[in-house]
C-alpha cells in the first residue's frame, strides 16, 4: 500500500489486491494514542456490572458529580442515567475526550454532562468547576494502585472535598505476597546469550513494578498474604514497613500485589486468580534475597511502587 494525497490532512492509501488485480483506494485505520487496555477495560463485564450496581444504589437525585477520568464516557452515563443532577468530568487524554463527547451526544443524558478537555489539576485551578461536587468518582488505580498519578488526583481531590463528600472508591488496600519466580525475575533482568555478557542491559531494568498475568508464569509463594499499604483520596496514609513473615524458605525475587478497591457496597480487585482487565502488579528486588521460614522479614514500599526487604526489625 502507499500514500496518495488525501482531504483533512490525511493521506488515502492505493491498495492492490492480489486476487482481482485490482486497486482501490482505502482510509486508513485512526492512529491510536491512548492505551490498549480501554477495550478490555470497556469489556470487562465484572467491572461494568460493579459499577452499575454500585451506582444505581445510590441516592442521587440533585447531586452533583465530579469524575477525573472520563474515558469514553462510560461511568459519567451511568450516574446520569440513575438521577445525577450533573456530572462534570475531565479527561486529559484529547482522542479519548473526543470519544467520549461523541458517545455522550449520542445519547439522551448530554445535557447533564460537562466533559472538561484536560486534567483535574487545570479544572480545580482555573476555577472551572461551578461547585463542589457531592459525590467524587476516579478510576486512576493501575494494577500497582499509585502508576495512573494516584498522589496527583488524591491532592486534587483534597482541595475540594470536605465531611460531606462521598469518595468513589474508598479504601484501596494493597496486599502482596513473597514469590520465588525465575520466570518472572527474567521478565526485567539478563544475563548472557549465546555465550555474550548482555548484563549492560540491566541499568534499565524496572525498578517499581510492571504489570503481569500470574496466571502465565509458574512462581513460588514464599509467605502468605500479608497487607503491604492503605491508600485514601481523602487522606495521607504513609507507608510504613510491614511484616512479610516466609512460611517456607527460599530466594525471594520479588513481590506479587494486588488491590482491592471499595466502590461503594462493590469490591473490585485485581487478585490472584481473577480474569478481569487489570493485571497483578510484579515489584522486584534490586537483587534475590534468601529468607527462611517465620524469619522476621519487614517490606517497605516507596511512593513509586519500588519494594525492600528488611531483617530483624520488630520492635
Amino acid at each position: 500500500m502507499r500514500p496518495l494525497p488525501g482531504i483533512d490532512g490525511q493521506d488515502l492509501l492505493l491498495h492492490h489486491n492480489p486476487l482481482s488485480g485490482r486497486q482501490a483506494l482505502v482510509k486508513p485505520a485512526a492512529v491510536r494514542d491512548f492505551p490498549a487496555w480501554h477495550f478490555a477495560m470497556l469489556n470487562d463485564h465484572d467491572r461494568n456490572t460493579a459499577i452499575e450496581h454500585m451506582i444505581s444504589r445510590l441516592h442521587l437525585c440533585g447531586k452533583v458529580i465530579f469524575e477525573i477520568g472520563t474515558g469514553c464516557g462510560l461511568v459519567a452515563l451511568l450516574f446520569a442515567k440513575y438521577g445525577a443532577r450533573h456530572v462534570y468530568s475531565c479527561e486529559i487524554n484529547p482522542r479519548l475526550a473526543e470519544i467520549a463527547t461523541a458517545v455522550v451526544e449520542r445519547t439522551d443524558f448530554a445535557d447533564r454532562i460537562t466533559l472538561f478537555k484536560t486534567c483535574s489539576t487545570t479544572v480545580l485551578d482555573r476555577g472551572l468547576l461551578p461547585m463542589r461536587p457531592d459525590i467524587v468518582f476516579t478510576e486512576t488505580l493501575d494494577c500497582g494502585v499509585v502508576g495512573e498519578g494516584f498522589d496527583t488526583v488524591a491532592r486534587d481531590i483534597r482541595k475540594i472535598a470536605d465531611e460531606r463528600t462521598i469518595m468513589i472508591p474508598g479504601l484501596v488496600q494493597q496486599f502482596g505476597i513473597l514469590v520465588e519466580a525465575p520466570a518472572l525475575a527474567k521478565l526485567n533482568r539478563v544475563g548472557t546469550a549465546c555465550g555474550f555478557d548482555i548484563s549492560p542491559l540491566n541499568v534499565y531494568s524496572t525498578r517499581s513494578y510492571f504489570p503481569v498475568r500470574e496466571r502465565l508464569y509458574d512462581y513460588t509463594p514464599l509467605s502468605e498474604p500479608f497487607l503491604i499499604r492503605e491508600y485514601s483520596y481523602l487522606e495521607d496514609r504513609p507507608s510504613a514497613p510491614c511484616p512479610a513473615m516466609p512460611y517456607r524458605s527460599g530466594v525471594a525475587d520479588g513481590v506479587l500485589s494486588w488491590f482491592e478497591a471499595s466502590f461503594g457496597d462493590e469490591t473490585i480487585t485485581n487478585s490472584p486468580g481473577t480474569h478481569g482487565h487489570w493485571h497483578q502488579a510484579y515489584h522486584p528486588l534490586t537483587s534475590p534475597v534468601e529468607v527462611t521460614a517465620k524469619e522476621d522479614v519487614r517490606l517497605s514500599i516507596d511512593a513509586q511502587g519500588h519494594v525492600a526487604l528488611g531483617r530483624g526489625l520488630s520492635s
